[in-house]
């Protein structure tokens, strides 16, 4: 019988290089950063007790906490911790140091400042023999001078092994066989132990969360190394386990290093085409196909931006979600060019995708066409031949409308379909209570209620996607399990944290049975 130790204790150590200097007075109950960047103080924001720590003398490890003592044995970590930035970052996350992989527990992306954010998470690790291992707090796109403060942390550690997956359920890869391929997506936290057996199980192809990004391929400063290990540590261990493998994204306003868009006209389009070639390059024989271009058109239009000229409907600087949204400077620096441009850069010998979100909105729906079909004819003046520039196009189906109107989604599918040119769901989950917001380790019980109006929801979907199977290579779903997923708050996923089979996994492997059983209601 498994022994399991329950500690709840509040948050985090400083990282082994500074342990011998701890205190009792160098910690807000067990946090600490490096020696010489932070304070204590009595009450900051109506908080007690909170470390202020100066980004600008910290390391990597802007806040830690010690995990050795768990070294080779399971346990599941669940923490609450409340952060304020002075600054800003375009992402905050806590990860554990846990060699090859360093999963994240938790984030917040485009974390606004001189707030609160309330910072929680669950994760299941196995903290290495041969390496120390803490649980850490460190960002993206911090700048050196910002403040943190970090208040009201508790963790709670539970030994032992959670997971609870039914592998006795039928693979959704023989479900659909005669369909389309089915995937999700693959990181370097999910090829090994529960999420890997269960990802490749039920799925024939993948796609890298993040590892063939810009941001995690390119090099950090013009003319240095591409950085290739983890991306080809997943691609490889997908293809060895019969999972096709697609990529993700070339060209994207997002998570894009900045010199790639500093400079000319000239000097940025000989970046990008630079960059393409070397990727796609890199993985010939390997990834079978790639998103060139990401979300390129704005979302919000109108039946009137639908008439119109299709380059009037881009995302721009002028046009984001809010303040803390990054800026398209790709659009800035080469205008609606830029999305040709691109296509034009990769080999035509591999299948090109344009990837967007929102394509269930018949307005944008119509723009991402008119696009595309201009791009095609364009091409196929200019060569004189039959071969399109865009092969393929990426619907990402993040769903965060329970009442989503199914009619509105066939229409847009119509729309889509009519170019002719593989279509593929690229994306997938529904999300709970309208949008959420970015965020991973916020998942909670489900009511009955929702979890049946989820379900339904996916039913309707997967029955349309069935029903088009004949233009529809593909159905990816968006994260295995609620959890880890990047939308955590909303629940959105067909399995929850221990891995179980949620009423939405149901409805998806059988979807007409489950609508005739609980009558194809979507609404709540």
């Amino acid at each position: 019988m498994k022994k399991t130790i329950i500690i709840l204790i509040t948050l985090l150590i400083a990282p082994l290089l500074f342990l011998s200097q701890q205190s009792s007075v160098n910690n807000v109950n067990g946090f600490t950063a490096d020696p010489g960047s932070f304070e204590i103080l009595n009450r900051f924001q109506g908080r007690n007790n909170v470390l202020k720590i100066d980004r600008s003398k910290t390391n990597y490890f802007i806040a830690s906490y010690r995990l050795d003592q768990y070294r080779g044995r399971m346990i599941t970590i669940e923490f609450s911790v409340d952060v304020w930035l002075e600054g800003s970052a375009s992402m905050l996350i806590w990860q554990i140091s846990n060699p090859p992989n360093y999963p994240d527990i938790t984030g917040i992306d485009n974390a606004a400042p001189n707030q609160w954010h309330n910072m929680k998470g669950r994760i299941v690790v196995t903290p290495t023999q041969n390496d120390w291992s803490v649980l850490y707090l460190t960002n993206w796109g911090m700048p050196s001078n910002t403040i943190v403060y970090i208040a009201n942390p508790t963790v709670t550690i539970t030994a032992g092994n959670p997971f609870t997956a039914d592998f006795s359920l039928i693979p959704l890869k023989t479900i659909f066989a005669n369909y389309f391929k089915v995937g999700n997506i693959i990181d370097e936290t999910y090829i090994s132990g529960s999420y890997y057996d269960l990802l490749k199980y039920h799925f024939n192809s993948v796609s890298p969360d993040r590892n063939l990004l810009p941001a995690f391929l390119a090099p950090v400063n013009k003319g240095e190394a591409y950085q290739w290990t983890d991306a080809d540590q997943i691609v490889n261990q997908a293809i060895r386990d019969n999972m096709e493998v697609h990529g993700k994204h070339l060209v994207w306003h997002n998570l894009t290093p900045a010199w790639m868009t500093e400079g000319t006209r000239e000097e940025v389009i000989h970046n990008m085409n630079e960059y393409i070639t070397t990727v796609l390059r890199h993985f010939n024989g390997r990834v079978s196909t790639w998103v060139v271009v990401n979300e390129a058109v704005r979302d919000g239009l109108t039946a009137r931006d639908a008439r119109g000229d299709w380059r009037n409907c881009l995302n721009d600087s002028q046009n984001r979600i809010n303040i803390h949204s990054p800026q398209n400077r790709w659009f800035e620096k080469l205008g609606a060019d830029y999305i040709e441009l691109a296509f034009r850069a990769a080999d035509p010998n591999i299948l090109l995708y344009y990837n967007d979100n929102g394509l269930e909105d018949v307005n944008k729906a119509e723009v991402v066409r008119k696009m595309i079909q201009d791009i095609n004819d364009r091409y196929r003046r200019e060569t004189g031949g039959n071969r399109n520039l865009i092969d393929g196009l990426g619907s990402q189906a993040h769903i965060n409308d329970l009442n989503l109107n199914m009619n509105n989604v066939r229409t847009a599918l119509d729309k889509l379909v009519s170019l002719g040119i593989e279509i593929s769901i690229t994306e997938m989950d529904i999300s709970i209570g309208g949008w959420v917001g970015e965020s991973r380790g916020m998942d909670s019980a489900m009511s009955e209620r929702d979890a049946m109006a989820q379900a339904l929801l996916y039913a309707r979907l997967m029955q349309l996607y069935k029903e088009y199977s004949a233009h529809i290579t593909r159905v990816s779903f968006w994260g295995m399990d609620d959890n880890r997923s990047w939308l955590s708050k909303g629940n959105p996923t067909l399995f929850d944290w221990k891995l179980n089979a949620k009423p939405a996994f149901h409805a998806v492997s059988d979807p007409e049975g489950f609508i005739r059983q609980h009558g194809g209601r979507t609404r709540r």
